[in-house]
């Protein structure tokens, strides 16, 4: 990724999902066109590219509007003063609208629901219009890739029952939109993209008419028979009861949070909604999806990292992303795509320039963590839900994955896992989170000479050691077991040595060619400490380091200090702040005692979802320090919705409570359980450990915060620990 805004900063867009289909329309329900972002989309293609509802040419005065169901979205419209049809005029706000927009899997499709009411004294003859146009562009081309070879455009069709957008790609694939209307329309086909629908509603006082008009998306091989008609929902019933069923069954399988605190009780339920949200099946495989409106694809560290950090709220994640991700582990040396055998993907796209093969994530393996967050996926799946089935299912994958990571620490004298960095352009490509090209600089700002050995992915690699021959000894092979811990310490022992910077009180950023510290202070060093790598006394001077001025801006932890010589507030990691980065802080803190660090750090991160539109956090926000009254700052070219966002206050939460399962025990430790101020009692609801469903409340008392079963947890022992080991 360069280090530039890709036309992320839409203000405030309504986005809703259902599987593979994606809208993004502005607060109107309109998709404007000529904005990247804006859109209808499905499996890396843009299926309707403009989208705008008109009232005799005039565009509809915006009331409210509401997306906070995930899959609908509610708007209110009136009208400005304009002339009806039969030259009568129609006075300002005498029409309400109310628009209802909702996507389906079911098809899959789009619905637009629009109702109208007259409220004046007098019957009106309100002309409408729908423009509409697509070219089924690439998502990448949207994100400003070469367009590439392209295949047959068909200009749009009206066949007396559907307006038909049809797009024989270069790759074989028939990408078709079907737009359905349940009133009858007068279309307006040109010999182009774009096509305009024209509607003439007669009003009397008082009355109220709906139009409904229906998208559905196809693809199928060029030469087959497209669909016929667009099933349409033709009465508001039958959408009512479309939505009801579809949001009934977003959150199945999820545990929930209840707290008379009103504000992390809302910011919870946000998370844990799009989380559900962000799930996609395809075929056989279903995964977490790293975010919106860009990034709805199988990802390695970015859909891995939410599963792992919501393993309290959905166990049954993680199972299912590692199972997708087991299928494309890799099995040949390819300096292209940077695969490697056994090594696990960073990008998986499914478009046409991913079936041509002009993009590289078809799959991408350059990642250089995802491997190793593979395995601790699998290992920490298996150690909560107690169940050795799925290590077992993925056993070979397991061995090639931990192949992989020997090898590349053979690769290196001092054994870490290290990636070569090449160039394309001026930039290097990092293969780290930091995987921006200003990602990983030195402190003067330069660019580091490959090989690098980023500092969290030693503890990635350190961490997925120590827990898989845990594994590896309840299968009985010891032996196995004592090679991986010996290899685990042996790397801890390195590591504590050559990452240090004593003057600092902090770990370097990485290692580069020829052992040479990149000593830029960042986020990642404290990261590293819920790795379990770090050494006590070092987890204590990193804790007072990212809370000095330059590192915490009040909102969390920044990417990279204010004092760097590149640092940039709204840049994507030279000074911004991340959510996901700060849970797993969090983590570390929590895991080395530093509970005072963790819960600053977690407010914060509180703080910033409560000032996001819907409480949702973005990809990240601006590292700017935090002013009274301030709010968190948007930055262009953060997601609106990603995952490991939504992913980091349920995992703040549980890591607070001290959660800890050893599934094979029906055992569930409480470690030194934390409320943030201000939230005296919490209950999770339908938690799910080793088999058991079980509801805790935790409450704040004289003594501390106290834990207990309050429904439930028939077999499980709850172990509540006060004290630090």
């Amino acid at each position: 990724m360069a280090d530039q805004p890709l036309s992320i900063d839409i203000e405030r867009p309504l986005l809703l999902k259902a599987n593979d289909l994606v809208l993004l329309t502005q607060e109107d329900g309109d998709i404007p066109g000529g904005i990247p972002g804006f859109g209808l989309f499905y499996r890396d293609t843009c299926a309707l590219a403009v989208y705008r509802l008109r009232l005799h040419g005039t565009v509809p005065l915006l009331l409210m509007s509401s997306d906070s169901e995930g899959i609908a979205a509610q708007i209110g419209l009136t009208n400005s003063h304009l002339s009806a049809a039969n030259g009568d005029d129609i006075a300002d706000h005498t029409l309400s609208l109310r628009r209802t927009l909702l996507v389906l899997d079911d098809g899959p499709v789009f619905v637009d629901t629009i109702a109208i009411r007259d409220h004046s004294t007098a019957a009106v003859t309100l002309p409408i219009s729908l423009d509409l146009a697509t070219t089924f562009q690439s998502m990448f081309v949207l994100r400003g890739a070469p367009v590439g070879k392209r295949g047959r455009l068909q200009a749009p069709v009206w066949d007396g029952a559907a307006l038909r957008f049809a797009y024989e790609g270069a790759d074989g694939v028939l990408r078709t939109l079907l737009v359905d209307f349940s009133l009858p329309p007068i279309v307006a086909p040109c010999t182009t993209e774009r096509s305009t629908a024209h509607f003439e509603l007669v009003l009397a006082p008082q009355e109220s008419r709906t139009l409904i008009v229906t998208f559905r998306v196809d693809e199928r091989p060029v030469g087959d028979t497209p669909p016929a008609s667009s099933r349409a929902l033709r009465d508001e019933a039958a959408m009512r009861q479309a939505k009801e069923e579809a949001a009934a069954a977003l959150l199945d399988g999820y545990a929930r949070a209840r707290t008379p605190s009103r504000d992390v009780g809302r910011l919870l339920a946000r998370s844990l909604a799009d989380l559900a949200l962000l799930e996609v099946r395809r075929g056989s495989h279903r995964f977490t999806a790293a975010g919106m409106p860009w990034f709805v694809g199988l990802f390695g560290r970015d859909s891995l990292l939410p599963t792992i950090q919501c393993l309290a709220f959905n166990p049954d994640l993680g199972g299912r992303t590692t199972r997708a991700l087991a299928h494309w582990q890799g099995t040949r040396d390819d300096d292209d795509t940077r695969e490697e055998p056994g090594k696990i993907l960073h990008e998986l796209r499914v478009g046409e320039l991913a079936h041509l093969h002009e993009v590289t994530q078809t799959p991408s393996y350059a990642a250089a963590d995802s491997t190793l967050l593979f395995l601790i996926a699998i290992a920490r799946h298996v150690t909560w839900t107690g169940d050795l089935g799925l290590f077992t299912t993925l056993r070979p994958n397991v061995d090639r994955a931990l192949a992989w990571l020997e090898r590349r620490s053979a690769d290196n004298e001092a054994g870490y896992v290290t990636y070569d960095g090449l160039a394309e352009g001026d930039q290097p490509v990092n293969q780290s989170w930091r995987d921006s090209g200003t990602g990983v600089l030195r402190a003067d700002g330069s660019y580091p000479t490959p090989p690098l050995a980023l500092v969290e992915v030693q503890g990635y690699a350190y961490q997925a050691r120590r827990l898989i021959a845990v594994l590896l000894r309840r299968v009985g092979e010891d032996a196995a077991a004592e090679r991986l811990d010996a290899a685990a310490s042996a790397l801890q022992a390195r590591f504590l040595a050559d990452f240090w910077i004593e003057t600092e009180g902090s770990y370097c950023l990485a290692l580069e060619q020829g052992g040479r510290q990149v000593t830029s202070v960042t986020s990642n060093a404290a990261q590293v400490l819920w790795t379990g790598i770090a050494a006590p006394g070092h987890a204590r001077r990193i804790a007072e380091r990212v809370m000095r001025p330059d590192m915490f801006s009040g909102w969390g932890v920044r990417t990279l200090s204010s004092e760097h010589a590149r640092f940039d507030p709204l840049a994507y990691q030279q000074g911004s702040v991340w959510a996901f980065d700060n849970a797993l802080i969090v983590s570390g803190l929590r895991r080395y005692g530093e509970d005072a660090v963790a819960l600053r750090i977690a407010a914060a991160t509180l703080d910033a979802a409560d000032g996001c539109r819907l409480g949702r956090l973005p990809e990240f926000i601006a590292g700017h320090q935090r002013e009274p009254g301030d709010g968190p700052i948007h930055t262009p070219r953060a997601d609106p919705l990603q995952a490991w966002s939504a992913a980091a206050l349920p995992f703040m939460v549980t890591e607070l409570l001290g959660l800890e399962a050893d599934g094979f025990a029906k055992r569930l430790h409480v470690r030194r359980p934390l409320l943030l101020d201000g939230v005296d009692q919490l209950e999770l609801h339908d938690v799910r450990v080793a088999g058991v469903v079980v509801s805790l409340a935790f409450t704040r008392g004289a003594s501390g915060v106290q834990a207990r079963i309050v429904g439930g947890g028939d077999g499980l022992e709850l172990v509540v620990e006060q004290d630090v080991a």
